[in-house]
């Protein structure tokens, strides 16, 4: 069989470009990337953050042809460019809100130039913990901008996961690590941002390989022309994927564009 050409990749960044260990990237993966793209290769990042501070991220100092970022609700190029910006609807914003006071909970709220939190407790400290970064500052519900939020994460643990799914039925619940979900509507996702950036470059989807780890991974590498999940990865991500990859630390994104000709 005659394995197809591809043209983009898109890769998670979390615990997918990053070591779940060290919150580093290897540095075979910083090669993979640059020699991808001086092969003519678009690489795309997708991630479920929304990159407000560059500079402070797990990729500050790598180069990308373009970001899918909370989930495919904001997607843009390199110049600042956007091709995508999509609010949750208010009522969403307010329902999540009253779910956490009724159930004691406190969330992150994603919007394009900010990340904010209503509160925090022991659960909020262990995800900003998981992957070094800092705690954002904390504003009061009646502050938020309720018209501007891209992305929602609510700190539960997983029991809370089908709860949320009955309570919010026009969100998706998407989980990549035990202390937080990520909500994002059922009308977005990471494959939308690629279908986004298909259409922006003039690529059919067979033409992109996508790479990632999480819940928040599963549509993409479903939709993606060949999904690849990492070693690691959870169980969804692996059940959607077409090939799984050794482990970050054992040079997955290298082997893997390897394994794909992308090198």
């Amino acid at each position: 069989m005659t394995m197809p050409k591809i043209k983009a990749v898109f890769t998670d960044i979390d615990h997918t470009l990053t070591d779940p260990v060290t919150h580093l990237i290897p540095e075979s993966a910083k090669l993979a990337i640059k020699l991808a793209r001086q092969n003519g290769i678009k690489v795309i990042a997708a991630t479920g953050r929304n990159l407000t501070a560059p500079e402070d991220s797990p990729i500050a100092g790598m180069e990308f042809d373009g970001f899918v970022t909370v989930n495919g609700q904001l997607c843009y190029l390199p110049d600042g460019g956007t091709l995508r910006f999509a609010p949750f609807q208010r009522g969403w914003v307010d329902e999540a809100i009253l779910l956490g006071n009724d159930h004691n909970f406190f969330a992150s709220f994603h919007q394009r130039h900010q990340i904010t939190i209503n509160g925090y407790n022991e659960d909020v400290g262990k995800f900003y913990e998981l992957f070094n970064s800092p705690i954002p500052e904390i504003l009061s519900n009646d502050i938020i901008d309720k018209d501007a939020i891209l992305s929602i994460v609510p700190f539960v643990r997983e029991e809370m996961d089908e709860f949320l799914r009955q309570a919010l039925p026009d969100c998706q619940v998407v989980r990549w690590n035990p202390h937080s979900v990520d909500l994002a509507p059922k009308s977005g996702g990471k494959d939308i941002g690629l279908q986004i950036f298909l259409d922006h470059f003039g690529f059919q989807v067979e033409d992109c390989l996508a790479i990632g780890d999480g819940g928040n991974d599963v549509t993409m590498l479903r939709f993606a022309g060949i999904g690849v999940a990492v070693g690691g990865a959870r169980p969804e991500a692996k059940a959607a994927a077409d090939f799984i990859a050794p482990d970050v630390a054992d040079d997955a994104i290298y082997k893997t564009f390897e394994r794909f000709g992308i090198i």
